[in-house]
């Protein structure tokens, strides 16, 4: 964002007073907007979140699925006996 002193700008009193009302003044120039002047409160409110989920809500969403079987190991031991020897490396040929 960039800023710029209040003495460098002309804002017309109308326009101040309405966004001292938090309304919106929308500035045009040959009948189409160029650009807006707002209250700072409403930038505040309009900057992106952070992205992605706090570690509390992955953990609510965790705690609502099901326990894992506690006979899944055993299952899966007995599965990889039955298959044989598998690769140490993920890409290695078996």
């Amino acid at each position: 964002m960039v800023t710029i002193n209040a003495e460098e700008v002309r804002i017309p009193r109308g326009a101040r007073e309405a966004v001292a009302r938090r309304e919106e003044v929308v500035v045009l120039n040959r009948e189409r907007p160029v650009f807006a002047i707002v209250h700072p409160d409403t930038i505040e409110r309009s900057v992106p979140r952070p992205r992605g989920r706090t570690v509390r809500d992955i953990a609510a969403a965790l705690a609502q699925f099901a326990s894992p079987d506690p006979d899944f190991v055993a299952d899966m031991n007995s599965v990889l006996s039955s298959v044989g020897k598998v690769p140490g490396e993920p890409w290695e040929r078996s």
